[in-house]
C-alpha cells in the first residue's frame, strides 16, 4: 500500500516599497494574485482548483525607515484619521477638556469623536483622560482635544497662541505679528487672509467649527478645539466629518461651518511635530517660498561669480603681461 500524497506547499518572502505619496490617513492595501494557468489547447486561462494562497498573520508593514514628521496645524489629518490623537491607539497621550457641566450635545460629540478615533485605529479609546481643569503640569506631554462652547476660547492660558480668540461676546481672528506677515508675503499660496477669515466669523450666525494650534504646555504637542456658540450643535459638526465632501473641506488651522459645508483657513503660525533632518526642513521651507528661493539662488550665483571673475581677470592680465615680455 502506498500512502496518498498530500498537497505541496511553498512559502516565499518579498519586500514591497510603499511610496509615501500614496499613504494617507485612511489606506487600503490590496493583494492581487495572478493564478491563471495557460490552457494552450484552448488558448485561454483557467483558474486552478487546488491552489490556495494566504498571507502569514505575522507579516508586518515597516515604517521605521520613513521620516515621521508633519507641519502643523493640519486639520485635514485630524478630520481624516484623528491625527495627532490616534498616534497612540488607546489615546494614552490624549487629554480631553470639557466644561464642568457639559451639555448633552458636548457629551454626544465626545462619544462620537471616540468612535471616529476607534474607527481609525481599530482599538477602543481605553486610556483617554477627561478633565474640566487646565493644569499645565497635567497637560505636558499630551495632545489636547477641547469640546465645548465658543467662550472657552477666552482662556488666555489655553488659547494664547490660537488663531482665534473669544472677546466681546464673539470669536475674532488673532492679529499676526510683523514677522508672520513678512513670512506670509514670501510664502507660496495657501496661507489665508486674516481679514477674509474675520469677515466669515463676523457674518456667521451661530459659530460652529474646528480650531487647531500648538499646545502652550508642550511645543511638540497640539490642540484641536471643536467649539460652537451652541454646544448642542457639536454632534452635527462631528457627524459632518463622515461626509467625504465635508471632510475634504476641513483644512488649515480654522474650519468654519457654513450653509453648505465647511470653509477653511490657514491664518496662524505653523510648527513641526515629529523628527525631520535639518536639511529637509530647510529645503521644504524654501520650497514654500519661491521668491526667497529665487533671491537666494541669485545671491549665491553672485557670490560664486564675483571671485571667479576677479580670478579669471587676473589670470588674463598675467598672460598678456607674459606675452608682452616675450
Amino acid at each position: 500500500m502506498f500512502a496518498s500524497r498530500g498537497p505541496s506547499s511553498q512559502e516565499g518572502k518579498a519586500s514591497v516599497v510603499l511610496p509615501r505619496y500614496n499613504l494617507f490617513g485612511q489606506n487600503e492595501l490590496i493583494f492581487d494574485y495572478n493564478l491563471l494557468l495557460a490552457n494552450k489547447k484552448k488558448c485561454e486561462g483557467t483558474l486552478p482548483e487546488n491552489v490556495r494562497v494566504a498571507i502569514q498573520p505575522t507579516s508586518t508593514i515597516d515604517f521605521s525607515h520613513a521620516y515621521h514628521a508633519l507641519q502643523m496645524p493640519d486639520l485635514a489629518t485630524f478630520a481624516g484619521a484623528g491625527y495627532p490623537f490616534t498616534i497612540r491607539p488607546d489615546l494614552a497621550e490624549t487629554m480631553v477638556i470639557m466644561g464642568g457641566n457639559p451639555s448633552p450635545g458636548a457629551v454626544e460629540a465626545f462619544l462620537g469623536m471616540m468612535g471616529r478615533f476607534a474607527d481609525s485605529t481599530g482599538l477602543p479609546a481605553t486610556r483617554v483622560t477627561v478633565t474640566s481643569q487646565i493644569e499645565p503640569s497635567e497637560l505636558e506631554g499630551k495632545d489636547i482635544l477641547v469640546l465645548g462652547a465658543s467662550s472657552v476660547a477666552s482662556s488666555e492660558q489655553l488659547f494664547g497662541s490660537a488663531p482665534v480668540r473669544y472677546h466681546d461676546g464673539a470669536l475674532h481672528v488673532t492679529e499676526r505679528t510683523a514677522l508672520q506677515s513678512a513670512q506670509n508675503f514670501f510664502a507660496l499660496g495657501g496661507r489665508s487672509s486674516p481679514e477674509e477669515a474675520e469677515q466669515i466669523l463676523y457674518n456667521a450666525r451661530g459659530f460652529s467649527g474646528i480650531v487647531g494650534f500648538r499646545s502652550p504646555f508642550d511645543s511638540g504637542r497640539s490642540v484641536v478645539a471643536l467649539i460652537a456658540d451652541d454646544p448642542n450643535a457639536l454632534p452635527q459638526l462631528v457627524n459632518g466629518m463622515a461626509d467625504t465632501k465635508i471632510n475634504a473641506q476641513i483644512q488649515g488651522d480654522l474650519a468654519v461651518t457654513d450653509g453648505e459645508g465647511m470653509t477653511s483657513f490657514a491664518v496662524g503660525p505653523t510648527y513641526w511635530v515629529g523628527s525631520l533632518p535639518v536639511w529637509m526642513r530647510v529645503a521644504y521651507w524654501f520650497s514654500q517660498r519661491p521668491i526667497l528661493m529665487a533671491a537666494s539662488g541669485l545671491l549665491l550665483a553672485l557670490l560664486l561669480a564675483g571671485p571667479a571673475y576677479f580670478y579669471l581677470n587676473r589670470q588674463a592680465r598675467r598672460r598678456l603681461r607674459d606675452a608682452d615680455e616675450a
